[in-house]
């Protein structure tokens, strides 16, 4: 007994036949809760976008339908043809929508411009240490119904309200924060050698920028721009109490979609789905940076 004690110790000795089941049981477990996760996940993200179709595309009748039907009946265009002509007591959506890609587009490209050089002097020569990058993260954190107040009685006063340039700069100092550290976290994780290389060449910091990070650096762009334009796009309290009729935001438009017989949800669903159009080309035309912009540097601290 005390020999076989001292030969397997404590614990017995499992052997190879029946461990490797085991382990194999375990790994298909493990994958079947990966696929179920991502299935729900899917669904999660689905399903809305599906409902908002099949509402655009019912008739009024429909809609109100009790239980509701998970699949039109009747196929009509009238409302996606409602909202794209418009009426006499409402606008037509491509205004808005055209707008808001011009002030989301002219903010995002601001805010690259401006951020860039910020991640790099922050990344390479540590200015103001890790503290002033967390505070230029933490403004990011700021709730905008804090701030609507005053920056109303500021923009009356000046004469920015309901103007383009009045939006385009809010919209990128509200960007900048997160930009600078998406980037700053990107180029940390870029090697130094060629940087060394050009600087013994006789290479300025500003030539370095420009010819060699800013050439290495796409992929952070690439998802910091959608992710600014996204929420630029999605934006709502500083679009509606800043804006007015002659910039008026998409998102701005949906609370104007009623009528005397009450609320047009087929109009509203139409004008979400060509609302929702620009958003994903900008995404489908940029999808292959934002995994690699998102995740190259991301587990470095602050």
């Amino acid at each position: 007994m005390r020999t076989s004690e001292a030969t397997t110790g404590p614990y017995p000795i499992v052997p190879a036949e029946v461990a490797r089941p085991i382990r194999s049981t375990g790994r298909r477990l493990r994958h079947r809760l990966i696929w179920a996760t991502m299935i729900i996940f899917a669904l999660f993200c689905i399903v809305p976008i599906y409902w908002i179709l099949i509402t655009a595309l019912r008739p009024r009748g429909e809609i109100f339908e009790s239980p509701a039907l998970l699949y039109p009946q009747h196929i009509t265009l009238d409302n996606l043809r409602y909202v794209w002509l418009g009426s006499q007591t409402n606008d037509p959506v491509l205004p808005f929508v055209f707008t808001s890609f011009l002030v989301a587009t002219a903010s995002a490209c601001l805010t690259l411009f401006l951020s860039l050089p910020a991640a790099y002097a922050l990344s390479r020569w540590r200015v103001g240490g890790n503290h002033l990058a967390m505070w230029i993260l933490s403004q990011r954190f700021i709730p905008p119904i804090a701030v609507i107040v005053p920056l109303y009685l500021l923009y009356r006063r000046i004469g920015w309200l309901d103007t383009y340039h009045g939006l385009i700069l809010l919209y990128t100092v509200i960007n900048i924060p997160i930009t600078v550290w998406i980037l700053r976290n990107y180029i940390d994780a870029l090697p130094r050698d060629i940087e060394e290389a050009a600087l013994v060449d006789g290479a300025t910091p500003v030539q370095i920028l420009r010819h060699i990070v800013l050439p290495l650096s796409w992929p952070s762009l690439g998802a910091a721009a959608i992710l600014a334009f996204l929420a630029i796009w999605n934006e709502y309290v500083f679009a509606y109490q800043l804006a007015g009729r002659n910039v008026a935001m998409v998102t701005v438009y949906f609370p104007r979609l009623r009528s005397a017989i009450g609320e047009l949800y087929g109009e509203v669903a139409a004008a979400g789905l060509l609302a929702l159009l620009p958003a994903l080309l900008v995404t489908g035309f940029l999808r292959r940076y934002i995994v690699r912009g998102l995740t190259l540097g991301g587990g470095r601290e602050l």
